[in-house]
This record gives structure tokens, C-alpha cells and sequence, in this order.
């Protein structure tokens, strides 16, 4: 789930000669490599310009936010609504999620709309795009203002408070993976039994030898907003579920399916899912200790600038926010190493499980080369 959003950039372009081509034999090998072409190379160069510029972008917003006395309009327009504090809180966040997506939206139109039709990968309509950004919207004002009032709260009210809303987040992250299959997820999609009897039958086979038996199979109707491939083994207890989208399913074989299901089931059974968020947690200690030091001296200094009275007032929060961003952006390539790792584990994993290793090599070059991003 969203929430508010790494230096050099290295191209290599590989030209191959359609002479040499013609006169002479490919090598062995040449049908597992992918076809690198002139528009994967311009993708991921926009792919990595947006993921910069984003998130320099949305530091901006918020910096606008604070420097304009944005955010203590909108706490005091919350004043006007109620005077408890927790509520306060809650329309705070709201408002400023309405105000911070508002902002954000000509970024985001460019880069989730715009790129994605320049290189045929969308279905979706500006209508449609639009309508699932405001389905977007609104689940982040629900969660976002609750879960926003909490560390509002903990800012008011405790002198460890990094230490207060690190444990706070523990339960809420666990919470979130269990709960995302079954309330969120739907929101966006239609989920349904995969109508595939024949695969569906061969995909629990190989859950019940890799030790997920009791899965169940759904196929998700993605095809409406894009034209890549995904899929995904998710949930926890009564919400485990194997995912495919119908993109995948049309687009790839039979046994190609089985091979990337065997690796999606390898995260699952190799505790990637816990792994992950154990990661999450370590890295949110730091992240968070590191904050409350810089949070409150920002907030001595600057606050009168701000129109911010102390470190429990709601307007502050967007300087939270700010340092907590730009830790977690320093701290990426962490992130990335760990899921990196994963990702090798679920591989080796899938080709041990299936031994469909033809199968695997053609699933991944078509992944590559139907997302139109340079490997």
C-alpha cells in the first residue's frame, strides 16, 4: 500500500548487426537471452529518471507543505471540525493526504499514465486510471488517518515516542499482510477460482509437495489496467492464496506457469513473507531512533517559521515524514540486497521443486521482455 515516496544511472546497449545475423548461425544459448531493444533502454531510463525525480518531488511537496504554513491551516481547519485530540488528529491526516495526493497528481498522471501508454503497457482509459486513483485515495485516508492520529499521539504524549510507534508498527504491518488479500486487494480487482481445471489441479499438486497444501487458486482480472505479467503467493492462515494474473495465464505455457508459480510458492515456503517483515522492523528501529533526534531539533528551530507549536502538534507531521523518507531512501539499497537474496532463494527453489528448467528460462525472457525493461 502507498504511502508518501537511488545515484548513477548505467546503460548498456547491445547492437547486433542484421548481417552477421543472416550469414552466420546463432550461438548456442541465443533463445535464452533477451532480445535488449532500443525502447527497454528508453523505458528503464524514464523508469529510473521517475523513480529519482518522485521521490525528490514528493520531499518537495512536503517541504511546500511546511514552508507555506499548509499544514497548519489545515490543523487549524481540523480545530474547527473537533477538539478532541485523536479526531483532530484523524481529519488532520486526511486532509493532508487530500492535499499531498492533489500535488502529487502531475507526477503521478506522467508516470502512472502517460509512460505506460507510450510503451503500449496499459489498457486503462484516463477515466478508468482516474477512478482507481481515487479508489487509492480513499483507502489511504481511512488507514492513513487512523493509523496518522496513533503516532500523533505517541508524538504528544511519550518522550521515547520512536520507541512507542516502532512496537505500535509491528502488529499494524502484520495486521496489514493478513487483512490485504481478503478487504483491500478486491477493491482494485476481481478475484475468482482459477478456471483452469487442468492447471489448477497441477499448481495445488506442487503446493501440496512444496508443503503449502490447503492453498487456494485465484486469477485476477488485471488485464483491464495492464498488459505485464505478475503473480504472486500471499496471505497468512485462512487469507493464503495463490495469485495469477490473466495476463500471465494468456500469455505464457502451461509448464511456463508451473515454473513461476513453483518460485512465487518458494517465497512462500522458504518464510520470505517473515523475513521480509523482520527486515522491515530492523530497519524501521533504526530508521525511527535515528528520526526522533532530528524531528525534534527541526522542530525547535523551525517550528515558529512553520507555525508549529511543539513536537505533538498535528502540523509537524509532515517534517516526520520528510526525515523518515529520506532514511528509508538512504537505507534502499538494504532493502534491495535483501530482496535481491530472495529472490535467488525462490529461483533455485522453483527449478528444484519443478524441474522445468527450459520452461523457467523462456517464463523469465518473457517477463523481461513484455514488462519493456532493460535486465
Amino acid at each position: 500500500m502507498t504511502s508518501l515516496r537511488a545515484v548513477a544511472l548505467l546503460l548498456v546497449c547491445c547492437v547486433v548487426l542484421p548481417a552477421l545475423a543472416q550469414e552466420a548461425p546463432s550461438p548456442p544459448g541465443d533463445e535464452y537471452r533477451v532480445r535488449v531493444t532500443e525502447e527497454m533502454i528508453r523505458h528503464s531510463r524514464i523508469r529510473d529518471i521517475l523513480y529519482f525525480a518522485g521521490f525528490l518531488y514528493s520531499v518537495g511537496v512536503l517541504v511546500f507543505v511546511l514552508m507555506t504554513k499548509t499544514s497548519a491551516r489545515l490543523r487549524d481547519a481540523s480545530t474547527r471540525v473537533t477538539r478532541k485530540p485523536f479526531l483532530l488528529s484523524m481529519v488532520y491526516v486526511a486532509l493532508l493526504i487530500v492535499v499531498v495526493t492533489l500535488l502529487e497528481l502531475p507526477l503521478s498522471y506522467y508516470g502512472g499514465f502517460v509512460v505506460p501508454h507510450q510503451f503500449d503497457l496499459s489498457n486503462q482509459n484516463l477515466a478508468e486510471w482516474l477512478i482507481e486513483q481515487a479508489k487509492g485515495l480513499g483507502v489511504a485516508v481511512v488507514l492513513g488517518s487512523f493509523v496518522g492520529a496513533l503516532v500523533i499521539t505517541a508524538l504528544r504524549k511519550a518522550k521515547r515516542w520512536w520507541l512507542t510507534i516502532w512496537i505500535g508498527s509491528i502488529p499494524l504491518m502484520i495486521l496489514l499482510v493478513v487483512i490485504a488479500p481478503v478487504f483491500l486487494d478486491p477493491i482494485f480487482n476481481k478475484f475468482e477460482p482459477l478456471k483452469d481445471e487442468v492447471l489448477r489441479r497441477d499448481l495445488l499438486s506442487m503446493a501440496d509437495r512444496a508443503g503449502i497444501g490447503g492453498s487456494r487458486v485465484y486469477e485476477v482480472d488485471k488485464s483491464k489496467q495492464t498488459k505485464t505479467m505478475n503473480a504472486y503467493v500471499t496471505g497468512i492462515g485462512p487469507t493464503k492464496r495463490i495469485v495469477m494474473w490473466d495476463t500471465l495465464l494468456a500469455k505464457m505455457t502451461h509448464d511456463e506457469v508451473l515454473a513461476v508459480m513453483g518460485h512465487e510458492m518458494g517465497h512462500y515456503v522458504l518464510h520470505h513473507l517473515w523475513k521480509g517483515l523482520a527486515a522491515a522492523i530492523a530497519i524501521a528501529f533504526v530508521v525511527l531512533l535515528l528520526a526522533q533526534r532530528v524531528y525534534e531539533r527541526g522542530v525547535m528551530r523551525w517550528g515558529r517559521r512553520w507555525d508549529v507549536s511543539d513536537k505533538g502538534d498535528p502540523a509537524a507531521l509532515p517534517w516526520l515524514v520528510i526525515i523518515v523518507a529520506v532514511l528509508m531512501f538512504v537505507l534502499s539499497p538494504v532493502s534491495a540486497g535483501i530482496s535481491r537474496a530472495m529472490e535467488r532463494e525462490a529461483d533455485k527453489f522453483s527449478l528444484e521443486l519443478t524441474r522445468l528448467n527450459q520452461p523457467m528460462a523462456t517464463a523469465f525472457i518473457k517477463l523481461a521482455e513484455d514488462s519493456k525493461v532493460n535486465p
